[in-house]
């Protein structure tokens, strides 16, 4: 693609964004292939595979989404597009945050096995409720079910930990955040001017993306031999946030069922 931006930090009108993208794509033709182009017109060859972890927990879009766009861009509309986006977010609102022990995306990418670690815990919680109920007895009270869970929450920690490499177990928070936004959208095919998706108008209106955002911490159980450890304390080491999903165009971009 041919990439020319605009990029100018104010619209037509006057009004100030917080982003301001005016792009038009020229498609390549199609003895191209599958070579991965940059927006200066360069080749990269560089793939999924060749980006180390390192490099991977700090990019601000996790793979699997950076992939869907790449392939968006590899298969997008055959004629020349414009493409207008110009955003003003007004506030935000987190509709749901939750702990994933014992799992990371690394952990899981090098040990699939991993991926079920919560429908077995599930599955062995309804056999504890069916051995309960063959014995006669009822089915487990809320102490034998918070017991059970406990248990195997240190088994998935520890399990994390000697997986890891580095002695340290994974816990993955996953964050759902409404963020409302003042938005002008609109793709346009430059040659026949028609109106692919979005507005023509240019008026801004009222937009809510949900983003999905993950962050990777890493615990150390302290034992009793570790001078600086009180009474069997976790330290923890703390990553950074990055974006798995938005709108849930990859469906949430779950990674641990």
């Amino acid at each position: 693609y041919r990439v020319e931006t605009n990029t100018d930090e104010q619209g037509a009108d006057g009004e100030s964004f917080d982003v301001n993208l005016d792009v038009t794509l020229d498609p390549l033709a199609e003895n191209n292939g599958d070579t991965n182009i940059s927006d200066s017109g360069e080749t990269n060859s560089k793939t999924r595979e060749e980006i180390s972890k390192e490099d991977e927990q700090y990019s601000m879009l996790q793979s699997n989404l950076r992939q869907l766009y790449q392939s968006a861009r590899n298969h997008s509309h055959p004629s020349k597009v414009n493409i207008l986006l110009r955003t003003v977010p007004q506030s935000a609102q987190i509709e749901s945050m939750f702990p994933i022990f014992g799992l990371s995306r690394s952990l899981v990418e090098d040990h699939p096995n991993l991926r079920h670690t919560y429908r077995n815990l599930r599955q062995g919680l309804e056999r504890k409720n069916k051995e309960a109920a063959t014995a006669g007895m009822a089915r487990l009270n809320p102490f034998e079910v918070g017991k059970f869970i406990m248990e195997s929450l240190n088994e998935v920690l520890s399990r994390s930990a000697s997986l890891s490499g580095d002695g340290n177990a994974s816990i993955t928070v996953v964050a759902q955040v409404s963020i409302n936004c003042k938005e002008i959208f609109c793709v346009r095919d430059v040659e026949s001017g028609e109106i692919i998706q979005g507005y023509e108008d240019g008026q801004p209106r009222d937009v809510t993306h949900l983003v999905r955002f993950e962050m990777v911490l890493k615990e150390r159980l302290v034992g009793a031999e570790d001078e600086e450890a009180e009474d069997g304390e976790w330290e923890m080491q703390i990553g950074r946030w990055q974006i798995s999903d938005w709108d849930d165009i990859l469906d949430g971009n779950v990674f641990f069922t």
